[in-house]
């Protein structure tokens, strides 16, 4: 897990100076950052209890218990009182020492890579060329192209100066192996030293390094994701003499997760497919012993580039120097994703689905209707937004996108359709609201009033919400018939926010917040507008911060983490309330104040911060080795830091929070000038 502790001795030290040493501890450290520099700070709680479940569109997505990051310990004061809220357990750090003495240092590691490369690119080992440096693992990773044609690894619970060898001499016998047998099985196919001097050069090399494999205790395999931080850690599974590994690149070409690597890993050393279904005491039981360690990675990003320092398969995007100009470039870099999406057919089927950044293939083949009808809705705000040629050609593919839907393909499901609780038509209308009447074609004010149709079938000022609309949808129908000037739009944005329990209301996000903004736009209030502050608060007081994290996890900086106990890591479901979000900074009726406040400057310092963590889950140029379709995978929103898939849905998402943000700054700016 991200943040990795054991139990301690707490039971030895009586209660009341325990509450009096975490008190000490926390005020002592407290992190209080200067308004004036734009930092996160956190807002009190609301006082409310229990998780908020992270949705989809559709229904609940089942999210991924990974461990205990968070806020572990929170300490407040009421009535001259010190009230401890333990909302995890508080532990020490479990390896807080285990391999700083043996993890190797930046210039060793960089010394071993570049050896490494040296051998690969001549496609065999030079035994006198052999340093003097020993490790506990060495992984080296050969991709043709994105495709893994050669992995080798040597680990032990010791160190062996000849792992950099074995390791490497495996991945090269297995290159050489994938491609004799491509180009055939006859010897006269064999390459000539020229081929094969062509093919080495266009390899990419990735290298993961660990001084140290650190045996692991029942209690920490107890720990949900086995108390590993996915993407970061790798596993060694033992059973008599015989050793698996897995280290974090295997893992994140294969979607594994600490756990699912295990009982795959247990599955190879016995033969028996029943280890798959085995708990990790029985695995203990029947004689697997576990390991883990912390690589360092060190890859190519693509051919003919040096190799780079990665962190979970790519680079972190630093929070210090996070800024307006940043955001900009994110817009850019989305809306080329989304634009790299277009069908590649003569069809006139608009987008493919979410892809699978590894195999370059999308699935569905086609994207459904809400995500297309979102991202063409993405599209036209981020191409009115500026001048630019980006945004001249994000309008023109969102046009595109409305012209493809409004021409149904046959076995193409209608926009107005409500095979998806009217998902779909519901987000058609929204998009469509994005152009004028007088310069659409037949099709789209055909589209329309089919998708207005369904829309009035979706909800009853009587009955409320059709029992085929997903719960987690009805903030977007309601945002869709405010934006499509409905009768009944008021009535319903009022109904979602009555039915929707306070820590549930989250899930309504973005959508529910943007339609109550839509109403409010002419008025002197937000009727709202407490509730939206108040989750907004929530949110920020499960915002992950520095002192959250261990270094190696300071990727989730800016995420959120909407449960107590911690349970789990922040994915791109974070995106919708951090939509919600940008969109609240700039309106003076729920963010008071000018740039110049301190106030102000906070809020602003925590809405940059989590837009840091959604750059973080982009596809970057750095991971296009994990790829076999970099181009059409960079830019996109991952699932999670960990999952290689890329949706249209949540990169649209991101795409509308860029510009609502880039908006917001400008009007407090405004706001400043004249106040």
């Amino acid at each position: 897990m991200a943040t990795r502790f054991r139990r301690s001795l707490i039971a030895k030290i009586s209660s009341k100076l325990f509450i009096f040493l975490i008190s000490f501890f926390r005020l002592s450290t407290e992190k209080i950052p200067a308004a004036a520099s734009c930092a996160r700070s956190k807002s009190p709680s609301s006082g409310r209890t229990g998780p908020v479940m992270q949705v989809s569109l559709l229904g609940p997505v089942r999210s991924i218990g990974l461990g205990s990051l968070g806020k572990l310990v929170r300490v407040r004061f009421a009535s001259a009182a010190v009230v401890l809220c333990v909302l995890g357990l508080l532990v020490s750090p479990l390896h807080a020492s285990d391999t700083s003495d043996t993890k190797p240092s930046a210039s060793e590691a960089m010394q071993a890579y570049q050896q490494i490369d040296s051998w690969v690119r001549a496609l065999q080992v030079d035994e006198d060329s052999v340093g003097d440096r020993a490790f506990a693992s060495v992984g080296v990773t050969l991709r043709l192209d994105g495709q893994v044609v050669g992995r080798g690894e040597s680990t032990g619970f010791g160190e062996d100066p000849q792992r950099i060898t074995q390791a490497t001499r495996i991945a090269i016998a297995q290159a050489r192996a994938w491609v004799r047998q491509k180009i055939g099985q006859d010897p006269s196919d064999e390459p000539s030293s020229d081929q094969w001097s062509s093919i080495a050069d266009r390899l990419t090399l990735s290298v993961e390094l660990a001084g140290a494999v650190v045996p692991m205790s029942e209690s920490s395999l107890g720990l949900p994701g086995l108390g590993l931080s996915p993407g970061v850690h790798g596993l060694v599974l033992r059973l008599g003499e015989q050793i698996e590994v897995m280290g974090p690149d295997e893992m994140l070409t294969l979607g594994l997760t600490p756990e699912r690597a295990a009982y795959a890993m247990a599955t190879a050393l016995s033969s028996d497919g029943g280890m798959a279904l085995a708990s990790i005491d029985e695995l203990i039981q029947r004689g697997y012993t576990f390991g883990r360690f912390e690589p360092t990675w060190i890859a190519q990003g693509s051919e003919s580039r040096g190799g780079v320092f990665l962190d979970r398969g790519g680079r972190v995007v630093e929070d210090s120097t996070y800024g307006l100009r940043s955001v900009r470039d994110l817009g850019q870099r989305l809306a080329r994703y989304l634009i790299a999406q277009q069908w590649p057919g003569a069809e006139r089927y608009g987008m493919v689905g979410t892809r699978d950044v590894v195999s370059g293939r999308a699935t569905p083949q086609i994207a459904p209707v809400y995500e297309q009808a979102l991202s063409a809705y993405a599209l036209l705000r981020y191409g009115s937004s500026g001048d630019q040629d980006i945004h001249r050609l994000a309008r023109e593919h969102g046009l595109q996108l409305l012209t493809d839907l409004s021409i149904v393909q046959p076995g193409e499901p209608e926009p107005w359709g409500t095979q998806d609780g009217g998902v779909g038509a519901a987000a058609s209308a929204v998009a469509l609201s994005q152009v004028k009447q007088g310069l659409r074609p037949d099709t789209w004010n055909e589209m329309e009033k089919n998708c207005l149709a369904t829309l009035d079938g979706l909800y009853s000022p009587i009955d409320g919400f059709d029992a085929s609309t997903p719960a987690a949808a009805r903030g977007l129908i309601a945002w869709s018939m405010v934006e499509a000037g409905h009768r009944h739009a008021e009535k319903a944005v009022r109904d979602v926010f009555r039915d929707t329990d306070a820590g549930q209301l989250v899930a309504q996000m973005p959508f529910l917040a943007w339609a109550e903004l839509g109403l409010a736009e002419e008025s002197d209030d937000v009727p709202a507008g407490a509730a939206l502050q108040t989750m907004r608060e929530w949110m920020w007081a499960h915002q992950l911060g520095k002192s959250d994290l261990e270094f190696s996890d300071r990727d989730f900086v800016g995420g959120v983490v909407f449960t107590k106990g911690s349970s789990l890591l922040p994915t791109s479901a974070n995106i919708r309330p951090i939509a919600a979000a940008c969109l609240m900074l700039g309106d003076p009726r729920l963010t008071e104040g000018t740039i110049a406040d301190a106030s102000m400057a906070s809020e602003i310092g925590r809405v940059a911060s989590a837009l840091r963590f959604v750059d973080q889950l982009t596809m970057r140029a750095d991971s296009a080795f994990l790829s076999r379709a970099p181009d059409r995978s960079i830019g996109g929103i991952r699932t999670s830091l960990w999952e290689l898939r890329v949706s249209p849905a949540s990169s649209a998402l991101a795409l509308i929070s860029v510009v609502d943000f880039d908006e917001s700054i400008q009007a407090i700016a405004a706001r400043s000038e004249n106040p």
